[in-house]
């Protein structure tokens, strides 16, 4: 069931196995195990692929026939700023996953191109590590 309903939502997403592949952090082969049901993904993996299609765990494991219908605006980052793939794909690593964050966070309420990309994503940074700081503080407060 499970590989059933990824290849059905990606495509519907219209995305390739390597987009979705690169969103997870995995290698496209990898992704491809899960969608041919060679392989079945740890359970963080499963909740980032439910978030990333916009439907329940639940429903990706054939447990809930009714699921949320997938939001027809793209989960990808650069798709959510107005920025090209290219620009996007030129980050650092811990840029993009800063910007995951910020886009994850509704941080970002804008969807046009900033005249300058690299300010908005230094002030991304810096609202990302401010962030983590506070939940590892209000963790050891705990």
């Amino acid at each position: 069931m499970l590989s059933q309903r990824l290849k059905e939502l990606r495509n519907r997403k219209k995305r390739t196995q390597q987009d979705v592949a690169k969103y997870l952090g995995l290698t496209r082969p990898a992704y491809t195990a899960y969608e041919s049901g060679n392989r079945n993904p740890d359970y963080e993996t499963l909740v980032k692929i439910a978030d990333y299609f916009d439907v329940t765990t639940d429903y990706l494991l054939g447990r809930d026939v009714a699921h949320k219908e997938v939001s027809q605006e793209s989960l990808f980052p650069s798709d959510q700023l107005g920025i090209d793939q290219k620009d996007y794909d030129s980050l650092t690593a811990y840029q993009q996953e800063a910007l995951n964050w910020a886009a994850n966070n509704d941080y970002l309420q804008f969807k046009n191109k900033s005249d300058d990309i690299m300010d908005m994503i230094e002030r991304i940074e810096i609202a990302y590590e401010v962030d983590k700081v506070m939940k590892k503080r209000k963790k050891n407060n705990k």
